[in-house]
């Protein structure tokens, strides 16, 4: 393959230069002829133009998520799909032989996913595509909303947004509503980590998952670890260790 056109899919300008900077270091036969940053504009472009051979698309975007473009159009290009999260599929991204790369964009990761686009691109079949797209859009729609919680012999529903953090204390869960409502959860910890929508809520330890919205500071107390203030306060000090210290603050960046 003597030239790759190739279009990004990314609605933070930082993010999408970054990206460029890193392929035209490498990859001069890689050819940017658009970048786009939404849904829709996705939608427009891709249906109307179709002279391009691998597409770099990040999962959310400022209007949506990248896969309601699928909804509207069919695209047989192959897409090195770019997130901030693992917990869109990325399982099934490997089983079906496409390609995604864990933000912060790493540059032998990048180059890793273009040498198997080029040793791959004659062969990827539009049925694992397919498939894929199945997979990640059950993943998607699988977050809960609500709760329902039983409460004094009644059962009352509570809006997961109104969450300000999750945590277990000797062997109970209890969610803490943002107006410091305590109520007791019947689900385990790692239950709750799988059914609460990433882009919100963030599991910071063994301990506590806590709601982006509850964040009021964060500092550093010592070794590299961080200490997280929260909204409404709570006795237990919650820490997040040197190795996920990063991972987090990358989390709170986005959106």
């Amino acid at each position: 393959m003597n030239s790759i056109k190739a279009i990004i899919v990314e609605d933070e300008i930082a993010a999408s230069k970054n990206l460029i900077n890193l392929l035209y270091q490498e990859n001069p036969e890689i050819e940017i002829i658009e970048v786009l940053d939404s849904v829709k504009s996705s939608v427009q472009y891709f249906s109307k133009y179709t002279d391009f051979d691998l597409i770099f698309m990040d999962i959310h975007l400022g209007d949506g998520i990248c896969f309601e473009i699928f909804e509207e159009i069919e695209l047989n290009t192959p897409i090195i799909f770019t997130t901030a999260y693992d917990q869109y599929a990325i399982e099934a991204f490997k089983i079906n032989s496409l390609y995604y790369i864990l933000k912060p964009i790493r540059e032998k990761e990048l180059m890793n996913a273009i040498a198997k686009f080029k040793k791959n691109a004659h062969i990827l079949e539009q049925k694992q595509f397919n498939l894929l797209l199945k997979s990640l859009k059950t993943s998607k729609q699988k977050y809960h909303t609500s709760f329902l919680i039983p409460n004094r012999g009644d059962i009352i529903p509570v809006k997961v947004k109104d969450f300000a953090f999750f945590y277990i204390k000797m062997g109970v869960v209890r969610g803490i509503t943002f107006s410091q409502t305590s109520f007791t959860m019947d689900k385990k910890i790692q239950e709750l980590e799988k059914e609460l929508n990433p882009e919100l809520f963030y599991r910071v330890n063994r301990q506590f998952i806590i709601n982006r919205e509850a964040v009021g500071k964060i500092n550093y107390p010592f070794y590299g670890k961080i200490k997280v203030t929260v909204t409404p306060e709570i006795d237990d000090s919650i820490i997040i260790s040197k190795a996920k210290a990063k991972d987090f603050k990358n989390w709170l960046m986005i959106n």
